[in-house]
């Protein structure tokens, strides 16, 4: 599976960016985050320390918040453009994404613990993207009916997949076991949703002028802002819980939802905001192959002479 995510998902980036005409398929992408949403949420979770993965979490929105509030800041002392800001900012909210607890699991971490960093990340996003980027896009409407907006949009794909799921778990657990075997299917549910959401970058780019937008600067602050968001994130994930968990804790804030992130900043702030989170894609995917193929799994280190130390648990 490893093998295969390192095989599928260039290809699907190359493709997107080659077949701009797949942009049709757009309308796709919330039935695609709801069966992403559902395959996760249906895993059954082992019991853990609840109180370690809120500790998470919380770590994860004050870093949030804070690079938010210095990206206003960097964004008005230089006199940047506002999309730079909007931008950055879906980005640094957007919760951790589907394939995270997979990922984990293959860089040797817990998938169960990377799971529950999913579906508390998940659900504070239903209510921090729509206050915090409610704000920021707010115009001519208030705050409360932005904010308002923005939860009626993202609250489905996140609250219909989770109860159902919760439902099926709890009235019919046989039948969830068996949905959740599919869950290591979400890579390629994901995969295709990475070459919708980078066809439909491609068509707007064109549609938008591609010499336009590189002249006006808009495309290479897009691209910058989020390179470096991409590194500083995983590098701060990893830093917090060096002596516990970094991989959970890179991935909890590093790798993004950004399915739902492009999506909802398409809807709210247009195409060129949406750049940001598209150019994360593909930055991500960049950092999650290289610590791939340098990051061990515990079990094969600790197979290692000299390293016999067994593997933390939660």
């Amino acid at each position: 599976m490893k093998n295969m995510r390192a095989i599928l998902m260039p290809i699907a980036i190359v493709l997107g960016i080659l077949i701009p005409q797949a942009h049709v398929l757009s309308p796709m992408m919330p039935f695609l985050i709801g069966t992403m949403m559902f395959l996760t949420f249906v895993t059954k979770i082992p019991p853990q320390t609840h109180g370690y993965t809120f500790k998470i979490e919380i770590r994860a929105l004050a870093v949030s918040l804070l690079l938010v509030a210095a990206l206003a800041g960097f964004v008005k002392l230089f006199d940047l453009p506002r999309e730079v800001l909007l931008g950055g900012a879906i980005i640094a909210l957007c919760p951790p994404a589907n394939a995270a607890p997979a990922m984990a699991k293959m860089l040797g971490g817990s998938a169960s613990l990377a799971l529950k960093i999913f579906l508390s990340g998940n659900l504070i996003a239903c209510f921090s993207i729509p206050i915090v980027f409610g704000y920021l896009t707010g115009t001519d409407a208030s705050l409360s009916d932005i904010s308002m907006k923005i939860f009626n949009t993202i609250q489905p794909i996140i609250s219909i997949p989770l109860a159902f799921a919760l439902g099926l778990r709890a009235f019919y657990p046989e039948l969830a076991d068996r949905a959740a075997k599919y869950q290591k299917y979400t890579m390629f549910v994901w995969t295709f949703s990475v070459f919708v959401i980078l066809a439909k970058a491609s068509y707007d780019i064109r549609e938008m002028g591609f010499m336009d937008l590189w002249n006006s600067g808009k495309l290479p602050m897009m691209a910058g802002i989020s390179l470096v968001l991409c590194i500083l994130l995983f590098a701060l994930g990893w830093f917090a819980e060096r002596n516990r968990r970094p991989i959970e804790g890179s991935q909890s804030m590093g790798q993004k939802n950004t399915t739902l992130v492009i999506w909802i900043a398409t809807l709210y702030a247009g195409p060129v905001v949406a750049l940001a989170p598209t150019c994360y894609v593909v930055w991500q995917n960049l950092v999650l192959s290289f610590m791939s193929a340098r990051i061990k799994p515990k079990d094969q280190a600790n197979a290692e002479p000299g390293n016999s130390a067994p593997a933390k648990t939660e």
